[in-house]
């Protein structure tokens, strides 16, 4: 975007120039001069987005330090400049961070220029409506023209406009009026005020390209400076023309700003005079010939000056480039936040490490109904492992780190003993079924019916499936702000990116083995998944509750008890999670919620709930409770989730 910006300040300059020196070409000529300005405008619009087609994907920050062709000719191990020293120091200041950064400050100046620039216009506008309703209509020299106070003279208006005049024009005497009136009635005849209003929306538009505005400032000289022109051919005099320009801008009221239509202004009185009292010089037709040469000159180098590659491949290599660097900006910060964690030696220090350093070995797909993910590099699983053995070692009575570690060796890390990690686990918690949930997945991909009624039946006699993720994470993300220097809300999504894969696959598993073809169950499987979804329903994940709430109004006949208490437990998980959407986005509060979402006080709030509430449940209530939002569904409330 800012590689865009400067080609289009670029091109616009380069047409500034052409149009000086066509503007020199048309003053030797006596030819008319705005429709040069105007083009000049217009172009500066056209030859940008004739030269950008489409959608301009995100450009390369290194774009404006190494030239595209450079990049694509380097060798692949170059290809990122912070793998290498002689490439790291040209990005130590203009950083992924850095272009961000300041993409971000200019977009934001842009939208705030532009509203007050638009916002000043309407406003002019609004207040010139106003002070019309006292104006008279009257008609002097033919000529029709409303009568103000002290405003004017001027053509105001843009889909209909008029000329205004100031009350003392109608007191001149008749040859000054006459000039007076004619000038702005030519003004009129040639909608210079809608000229000079689109120029001014242009400009208003992108404010921040500079020669937009020379342009338009030249524009409104030339504009006066022909219509000028046009009323000496009428038979005024210039001698005369220039003193009742003269006499009429020395008693004209200031112009307001922004001004809406066509004003008489004092700065123009000087090169409007001269250019009045200029004669033709001899010879002066010959300058034409090497003016129209530089002119031709600039306008091709406008239209050939280099445009940012925004082709399919290009603008490819130059999005992968940029995610390339910022990925590596981001792993160079995980590895400092790591070896901050190790270096703490505690128990979440140690699986904050295992966690955020795990991360990238991590490739998720989905196999076999249920999401499983597999080490892309062997070697850098190791370390992670073992961090967390030895958290898991430092406290030996947190079933939560022991998931977390099971968890880790279903990822074929390493060979690992999950029998001794379930036992370790059903030890400390004997009425958790979740050790059962990964014996559901294999048996359920493999399509082994007593794997599968055994797994459901380890899962039916406990009491829950809880993960212990809502506490356990809570305190990692704590740790990695704490201690790795993370931002607060960073730290919460690079934790909570594994949080969710702790049940999903044994969902999965659990909605192929009972939800589906329900009618073709046997009545001891029928049996085995009521007992299970009563579990799943008591567990500490939200989607788990769901899936065994639903799961169980499928099982049990309408009308009985059972079916009641799992319809009521559905409509009201799915009531809360439609309050979700508004804890997100309140109406009317939108802006108030984006700005939430980088304030550290709103996630340590989110945190805190997270280690004094267990469950997902619980949580999502403390938060609709503090915002105002209810919790139970009124008697009339329709649930858009609910299955037909």
């Amino acid at each position: 975007m800012l590689g865009v910006a400067l080609y289009v300040l670029v091109v616009t300059a380069l047409l500034s120039v052409g149009a000086w020196l066509a503007e020199r070409i048309m003053a030797s000529l006596r030819w008319p001069r705005r429709g040069i300005w105007l083009a000049a405008l217009a172009l500066a619009v056209v030859v940008p987005a004739w030269r950008l087609p489409g959608a301009l994907p995100g450009l390369s920050p290194t774009q404006l330090l190494v030239p595209a062709a450079a990049q694509a000719a380097r060798p692949r191990q170059a290809v990122t400049p912070l793998a290498s020293g002689a490439s790291r120091a040209p990005h130590r200041i203009w950083t992924a961070a850095t272009y961000e950064h300041v993409l971000l400050g200019f977009l934001i100046g842009w939208g705030v220029l532009t509203a007050v620039l638009i916002g000043r216009l309407i406003a002019a506008q609004i207040a010139l409506r106003h002070r019309s309703r006292d104006w008279t209509v009257v008609e002097a020299d033919g000529i029709a023209c409303a009568v103000s106070e002290d405003l004017g003279p001027a053509v105001l208006g843009c889909r209909r406009p008029r000329i205004v005049i100031p009350r003392w024009v109608l007191s001149e005497p008749a040859p000054g009026r006459h000039a007076v009136l004619t000038h702005e009635h030519e003004h009129l005849c040639a909608h210079d005020g809608r000229c000079l209003l689109a120029a001014r929306v242009l400009v208003a538009l992108l404010p921040w390209n500079l020669p937009l505005w020379w342009l338009w400032r030249r524009l409104s000289l030339a504009i006066e400076v022909d219509c000028d022109a046009r009323v000496v051919r009428r038979g005024i005099s210039p001698e005369r023309y220039g003193e009742a320009l003269s006499a009429l801008i020395a008693r004209a009221a200031p112009v307001p700003r922004p001004p809406g239509g066509v004003f008489e202004r004092c700065a123009q009185l000087g090169p409007r005079i001269r250019i009045l009292g200029a004669r033709a010089r001899p010879g002066s037709r010959w300058t034409v010939l090497p003016l129209c040469a530089l002119t031709g000159l600039a306008g091709l180098a406008a239209a050939t000056f280099p445009a940012p590659p925004i082709d399919a491949r290009m603008g490819a290599r130059n999005q992968a480039r940029r995610t390339e660097l910022r990925w590596t900006a981001q792993r160079a910060q995980d590895a400092r936040a790591v070896r901050r964690l190790v270096a703490n030696r505690r128990p979440d220090a140690l699986a904050a490490a295992a966690v955020v350093d795990a991360q990238p070995t991590f490739n998720t797909r989905y196999v076999h109904g249920g999401f499983a993910a597999r080490a892309s590099a062997r070697s850098g699983a190791v370390a992670p492992l073992a961090w967390l053995r030895q958290a898991v070692a430092e406290a030996p009575s947190r079933p939560g780190l022991l998931i977390l570690e099971r968890y880790f060796c279903l990822q074929r890390l390493e060979r690992c003993d999950l029998a001794a990690v379930d036992a370790r686990l059903r030890a400390l918690d004997p009425d958790n079924g979740t050790d059962s949930l990964d014996t559901l997945a294999v048996a359920v991909a493999a399509k082994n019916r007593a794997g599968i009624d055994a797994a459901l039946a380890a899962i039916g006699r406990t009491n829950r499936v809880d993960t212990y993720g809502t506490q356990l994470f809570a305190r990692l993300a704590e740790t990695l702000h704490r201690i790795g220097a993370e931002k607060l809300s960073m730290a919460y999504a690079q934790v909570e990116d594994i949080r969710g894969q702790l049940i999903m696959n044994g969902l999965f598993a659990f909605e192929a083995a009972c939800g589906r073809d329900v009618e073709r169950l046997s009545v001891r499987r029928v049996s085995l998944c009521r007992n299970a979804s009563l579990a799943f329903e008591h567990g500490d994940t939200f989607a788990g509750s769901e899936v065994g709430s639903g799961i169980a109004m499928r099982l049990w006949p309408a009308g009985t008890p059972e079916h009641r208490r799992a319809v009521r437990l559905r409509r009201r998980l799915d009531f809360m999670e439609e309050q979700s959407s508004r804890l997100m986005w309140p109406p009317g509060h939108e802006l108030q919620t984006l700005l939430a979402l980088y304030d550290g006080a709103v996630w340590r709030q989110i945190i805190r709930w997270s280690l004094q509430y267990p469950s997902e449940q619980d949580v999502l209530r403390a938060q609709l409770v503090h915002a105002g939002l209810p919790i139970s569904p009124p008697p009339g409330w329709k649930d858009p989730y609910a299955t037909k």
